[in-house]
């Protein structure tokens, strides 16, 4: 099933910071809070327009997220398939 249309510039840019602070849970930091300020950041711009094409961006984000926390798991990186977990958990979240 191909995925919904999205803006894929959007979606990376925002994968790229959440890989990269899994690398620093990975290596022991606590990203907790910037965690929480992309995820929200993702959020508002991802989700900004849930009629237009661009309202799918959140969708493909968190199928993302889920599918690097799954490949984590699989290589035995529990740190950075919980980082993928939460921000997928947060970007689900209510605002």
């Amino acid at each position: 099933m191909p995925e919904p249309v999205h803006d894929e510039a959007l979606v990376n840019l925002y994968l790229e910071q959440i890989s990269a602070l899994s690398i620093s849970a990975f290596d022991g930091a606590d990203v907790n809070e910037e965690l929480g300020q992309v995820v929200r950041e993702a959020v508002d711009q991802c989700g900004a327009s849930k009629t237009a094409p661009e309202g799918n961006n959140l969708s493909v984000l968190i199928e993302r997220l889920t599918a690097l926390s799954e490949a984590a798991a699989r290589e035995g990186q529990p740190q950075v398939r919980d980082t993928f977990l939460r921000a997928a958990e947060l970007a689900r979240a209510p605002a």
